[in-house]
């Protein structure tokens, strides 16, 4: 795939801010040009719920006057659906981490290539998602057969794919001894995709680990990462609740 398609949902997310914030200053040029101008609340409501289509690349939700909220329900879906085709992935019992066969690694890393193909391949969008999110799940099946798979290897390899591979496994198999390096990964990641499921599986193994369990110096870690899509910040911004909760 180009860097331009890349780059583009994040030169579409800067010309929503850059409308956005023309807007607000245009509105405060009024107020001083015309400080008499009444602009009650429900004008303020109906402005916002104008551009509210506009702002679902900025935000998962926005707080109305009057304490309405307004939840971009299509995000919530996504991460539904994406949960649901990995958790189909999930074996359980018989034939999970029965082997650490070479006939296996090699499976992991043919579909942790085929990730990286599609990616380079294929448009953004949301048929390319919905293809990697099945790779995603068949790494899941895969990695779950694996008795010791070398998941700090792959948590810190400059390959994409076998950090998917890492995060597949900890999703289906969640590993407390794995926290520090998986939540130094996700924060640390480049690919979108990746991050995504990083979170999803850290989220995992934070519930193992127990919320009140977590170190400081990894929830600073996480409250300093700032995913730029909107599901990521969702996730992460749902873990440190959960985590945040507890404390």
């Amino acid at each position: 795939m180009s860097e331009r398609g890349e780059r583009s949902p994040m030169w579409r997310r800067h010309v929503i801010a850059t409308v956005v914030s023309l807007l607000a200053l245009g509105v405060a040029i009024a107020h001083l040009v015309a400080p008499d101008l009444k602009i009650d609340n429900v004008t303020v409501a109906l402005l916002v719920i104008a551009v509210v289509p506009w702002l679902r690349e900025l935000f998962t939700s926005i707080e109305l006057p009057g304490g309405l909220r307004v939840e971009f329900r299509d995000v919530e879906q996504r991460i539904e659906a994406a949960e649901r085709m990995a958790d189909a992935a999930l074996v359980g019992g018989e034939g999970a981490g029965e082997t650490d066969g070479p006939e296996v690694l090699e499976e992991v890393r043919r579909l942790a290539a085929e990730y990286l193909s599609v990616r380079a391949s294929m448009r953004h969008g949301s048929a390319r998602t919905q293809r990697m999110n099945g790779i995603f799940a068949r790494l899941v099946r895969t990695t779950q057969r694996l008795a010791n798979p070398a998941l700090d290897d792959w948590l810190t390899s400059s390959d994409g794919g076998l950090r998917l591979a890492a995060y597949a496994r900890l999703y289906a198999v969640p590993d407390d001894a794995t926290l520090d390096t998986l939540a130094y990964a996700v924060t640390e990641e480049p690919l979108p995709f990746g991050q995504y499921w990083g979170i999803r599986a850290l989220d995992k193994v934070v519930d193992v680990v127990g919320p009140d369990h977590v170190r400081p110096s990894v929830v600073r870690r996480l409250e300093n990462c700032r995913p730029s899509g909107a599901d990521r910040a969702h996730l992460l911004d749902r873990l440190l609740r959960k985590i945040h909760a507890v404390t």
